[in-house]
């Protein structure tokens, strides 16, 4: 009868668990927020053709948890063609040496993207060596890892500049 007992609460426990994850999950998608605060041009490497650029990526946190980033997918498209993906990860930082963001701000995060010259960029490129970061169309997608204390929730972002 003990036995029985301790498998209905263990039963109980993991059910309460799952049901939190859930319903946190849900939350998480709903209010918080990635966007692209700036991009601006790092490095300019004449001799190998190529651009480092800075993206700076703005994480809202509209709840009542605080919440850390471990992990940024992201893809670059400049003018209607993509110049790469790269990414901006934490994952091999513990959880409480992440970067937080608390409830009801924003932090923000700093990606460096390095890519290539190719005649199909030539308007961009000169644009962006001018310094006319503004000139340029930029669209910046992909998915944000968001973890909680119980679960970690992909964060989608599609942002337009």
């Amino acid at each position: 009868m003990v036995v029985i007992g301790a498998a209905v609460v263990m039963v109980a426990i993991f059910m309460a668990a799952w049901y939190r994850t859930v319903i946190e999950e849900g939350e998480i998608a709903r209010s918080v927020r990635v966007s692209v605060q700036s991009i601006s041009v790092k490095d300019v490497d004449f001799n190998n053709n190529t651009m480092t650029l800075t993206i700076n990526f703005g994480i809202t946190n509209h709840t009542d948890k605080i919440i850390t980033v471990s992990k940024i997918d992201y893809e670059v498209i400049a003018e209607g063609i993509t110049l790469g993906r790269n990414f901006l990860s934490y994952e091999d930082v513990a959880l409480v040496g992440r970067p937080p963001v608390f409830t009801k701000q924003t932090t923000t995060l700093s990606s460096e993207f390095k890519f290539n010259y190719n005649s199909s960029i030539d308007g961009a490129w000169n644009r962006l060596i001018r310094g006319d970061v503004d000139g340029v169309e930029w669209n910046i997608k992909g998915t944000a890892d968001i973890e909680t204390a119980w679960s970690i929730i992909p964060v989608t972002f599609d942002e337009y500049l």
